[in-house]
């Protein structure tokens, strides 16, 4: 199967987003919210595994605008461009943007190995966002919902943002990562296996291979002749 074939990929992608989309429907919300969702990021990291990182992080920053949209009730809570700036690009185009990134370890030859490692990198950078939203957009909320079971350095007032932050968002993004790796792991090692899918097959080593291959043989054939 031709899966670099532009229809195809556009197609798959589309569908990969949509069944993202759906996941993200069925999640664990918590108190002062934040959500676990069941492997709505595994779609996303088996499209930047297949197709690499630029593609993947066109996919990405599509389905940030479709939480987005589901989500604007977000930009309810703040006032001000910037705070609406901070949420746009910080809690939705890059950090969802970010899982792109998945597909730096696309590689690697175990399949397993290299979607787990690669969804840990894409959740991190997406944590790594949301953490940056909480210590400047969400940062008033820190002083009523910091944990109270941390050391008493961390509730000083100059560390409280960063705290509740960490906490906040760690909370829900950790478990998260954890689920997305597993999820990878398996899903990646069955598409990829299932539709014979080689994402070295035309790396510049292999074609270079290839090509000193042809030649030999052709050498051959001429010394023959």
């Amino acid at each position: 199967m031709n899966v670099n074939n532009k229809t195809f990929k556009l197609v798959f992608s589309a569908l990969m987003v949509a069944f993202a989309t759906v996941l993200s429907l069925f999640k664990i919300e918590f108190l002062y919210g934040g959500s676990i969702t069941i492997f709505s990021m595994v779609p996303l990291v088996l499209v930047a595994q297949m197709y690499g990182v630029p593609w993947g992080l066109l996919t990405g920053v599509v389905y940030g605008l479709i939480q987005m949209v589901m989500g604007l009730k977000n930009f309810g809570y703040v006032t001000g461009i910037p705070a609406y700036a901070m949420i746009f690009f910080f809690d939705y185009i890059i950090a969802f943007g970010a899982l792109g990134f998945s597909g730096i370890t696309r590689k690697i030859k175990n399949r397993a190995a290299a979607a787990s490692l690669g969804a840990v990198i894409g959740c991190f950078l997406r944590f790594a966002c949301h953490f940056i939203s909480g210590v400047t957009v969400w940062k008033a909320m820190a002083w009523d919902e910091a944990p109270s079971f941390i050391t008493p350095r961390l509730l000083e007032a100059d560390m409280i943002p960063y705290t509740y932050s960490f906490f906040y968002n760690g909370g829900y993004m950790f478990p998260e990562m954890i689920l997305t790796a597993i999820g990878s792991a398996i899903l990646c090692t069955i598409i990829f296996e299932a539709m014979k899918i080689d994402v070295n097959a035309n790396s510049p080593k292999k074609l270079k291979a290839t090509a000193e291959e042809n030649l030999s043989v052709e050498s051959e054939s001429k010394t023959e002749e």
